[in-house]
């Protein structure tokens, strides 16, 4: 039933500090009142640092502001956009995701909100644009530590934070059954303490959290991800939609001589979690 899975609520207070900004909250291309010249964009649920509202109610976010800087360059005949919650089965470019008082029915043609590809129904109903952010799961040690591989975690104590870790592990069974333990722990501070102090040899954790951790120089990162998260836009299956929104986040990139990309992915993430590869043809 679920078609994609969404990304998880991550503690990034480092940055979340910094999120008043003029971005899409206040846009002049966000509609006031939903017609036939508004642009939906379906999201299932809030979801930071991707798509949320502030202390004002206006929605905010990585997923938002990028839609809101490329939204001239693919809207086409529409005037303006306005984001509208759905549920979680539902199919961008078919289905209703807004009725209005006198019963007219609007379709919503973009979805985003931590939106993740997957093997699932999702992607056979769906294009999606090129991977925007990319969340690897990833090995830490500490500085010093023989661990160089995951192939070396072979009888050694493990800690795991949260499901993204979890998740990784249990699909890497090969490893995971080699393990002589695994310790869950709430937050990555804790991980990391647990692995100073010596209570583990390793910690599991995606690196959205690890990378805004305070101490991280402290620890190593070894060779060899555990898995790897996308996030994109998702569209009605082979809508030119997902080409237009590559073509208008590679030219965010590629702003004459400045990256305007870039800033907003390090604003939202504390570190650069692009992942985004799309070259037009052209070039």
């Amino acid at each position: 039933m679920k078609k994609f899975k969404k990304a998880l609520a991550v503690v990034l207070s480092v940055m979340f500090v910094a999120l008043a900004f003029a971005g899409c909250s206040s846009s002049d291309n966000v509609a006031a009142e939903i017609t036939d010249e508004t642009m939906l964009v379906a999201y299932t649920a809030e979801s930071k640092p991707f798509l949320y509202k502030d202390e004002n109610g206006k929605f905010t976010g990585f997923d938002a502001e990028i839609f809101d800087n490329i939204f001239k360059s693919i809207k086409n005949d529409y005037k303006n956009y306005q984001f509208v919650q759905v549920d979680e089965d539902y199919e961008v470019g078919e289905d209703v995701a807004y009725t209005d008082d006198d019963g007219n029915e609007y379709i919503a043609y973009v979805m985003l909100g931590g939106v993740q590809t997957n093997s699932g129904s999702f992607n056979g109903d769906h294009s999606f644009t090129d991977t925007l952010i990319e969340n690897r799961v990833v090995t830490v040690t500490a500085s010093d530590s023989s661990i160089k591989t995951n192939a070396d975690l072979n009888g050694k104590t493990v800690g795991s934070v949260g499901d993204l870790a979890s998740q990784a592990l249990d699909k890497n069974a090969s490893i995971k059954n080699g393990l002589k333990a695994v310790k869950t722990y709430e937050n990555t501070a804790e991980a990391l303490a647990a692995l100073s102090a010596g209570e583990v040899d390793a910690v599991v954790v995606d690196e959205f959290n690890f990378e805004v951790s305070e101490n991280k120089a402290d620890f190593t990162v070894i060779d060899g991800e555990l898995d790897v998260i996308s996030y994109v836009f998702a569209t009605k299956k082979h809508d030119e939609l997902a080409a237009n929104m590559n073509e208008a986040v590679y030219e965010l990139k590629n702003y004459g001589d400045t990256d305007e990309f870039i800033p907003i992915v390090e604003k939202y993430f504390g570190y650069d979690a692009s992942n985004f590869t799309y070259v037009p043809e052209s070039n």
